[in-house]
């Protein structure tokens, strides 16, 4: 008779060295989240990917929005690390709170130094445990995963990754607040995709145009100024760090105020907005050469410097139209 022989042997197996090396992982504990940052770029979480055709990519994400940044990088040094986070951290700031692994590049003096001179805490996930660093763990994830499916339709790496980037910054993030899109809490504003094609364009901008339009012309006293094919003028050719008048001539009008004019003396066609070019009186000299100027323009240069659509009997027509003069 043996009173606690149960324990006895318990507490035996629990001291026996053998049976300890080979038993099973324990249960696991009870999960301990984050805490939910309040702000923009309170924590962000980086780690590494790669390599993938010889690039590794830095990846960053912040808690709070969930604002994605991949930064492709032939060498995962400190500097190299280094200087693709002050990159970063030059648009946005420097966060408060950094969340790694311990990566090398990551753990050494240099980066320490880094995040102690910047105010940043640097907190470093417990090795061989990514669920530590999960956001930057699941973002790389879900980058490997896509980039494979964008480039298997053969489109180049370097855009693949632009490709990736816009759709998740526009796409609503259930765990960003309110649910919206990373690009919405980080810019204010939702991004503009090809999805926007779709909804008609509102006229509330041309409305608003035509009133600062009103407005600038009385501050300046501006009057409209309209000129037709064949029309002599004087256009601003500009060369280095000064410019003149150049006798020219009207051939098309191409925008509201923009004109493609034909300079006969430089054997040139250029494209000149109306407050660069003034009406150039007909003098006898001018009408003496007119035909030979307006005639004998090189066409080959008009279909070959603008990619014209006319074709050669077009810009003849348009070039021996009968000349206006402005009203």
């Amino acid at each position: 008779y043996w009173p606690g022989i149960d324990e006895s042997i318990a507490q035996l197996v629990r001291t026996c060295t053998d049976c300890a090396s080979v038993a099973k992982t324990s249960n696991k504990t009870t999960l301990q989240s984050w805490p939910l940052p309040e702000k923009p770029w309170q924590r962000v979480h980086i780690d590494f990917a790669g390599p993938v055709d010889g690039w590794f990519y830095l990846i960053l994400v912040d808690a709070f929005r969930k604002w994605p940044e991949v930064v492709p990088t032939k060498r995962i040094t400190t500097a190299a690390t280094l200087a693709i986070l002050q990159g970063i951290f030059a648009r946005f700031g420097m966060p408060e709170t950094l969340v790694s692994d311990n990566g090398r590049q990551l753990v050494s003096e240099e980066f320490e130094r880094y995040c102690d001179s910047n105010g940043i805490l640097h907190l470093k996930t417990p090795p061989f445990h990514p669920q530590s660093n999960g956001l930057a763990e699941r973002f790389v994830d879900t980058f490997k995963r896509t980039l494979k499916k964008i480039t298997a339709g053969g489109e180049a790496l370097a855009q693949a990754i632009d490709t990736f980037l816009l759709c998740y910054r526009s796409t609503p993030c259930r765990s960003a607040p309110e649910g919206k899109t990373p690009a919405e809490v980080l810019l204010g504003r939702p991004l503009r995709t090809s999805l926007d094609l779709l909804k008609p364009p509102t006229p509330f901008h041309k409305i608003e145009n035509s009133k600062q339009e009103k407005q600038f012309n009385q501050q300046h006293g501006a009057k409209a100024r309209h000129y037709q094919p064949k029309d002599r003028v004087w256009a601003k050719v500009y060369k280095n760090n000064d410019w003149s008048w150049q006798p020219g001539q009207v051939l098309e009008r191409v925008g509201r105020v923009i004109y493609n004019v034909w300079l006969p003396t430089k054997q040139n066609l250029i494209r000149s907005h109306c407050n660069q070019m003034k009406q150039r009186c007909e003098s006898d000299d001018d009408a003496a050469a007119k035909p030979s100027q307006s005639v004998q323009i090189p066409l080959d240069i008009l279909l070959e410097s603008w990619d014209w659509e006319h074709s050669r009997s077009q810009l003849k027509q348009l070039l021996m139209r009968p000349h206006r003069s402005l009203r």
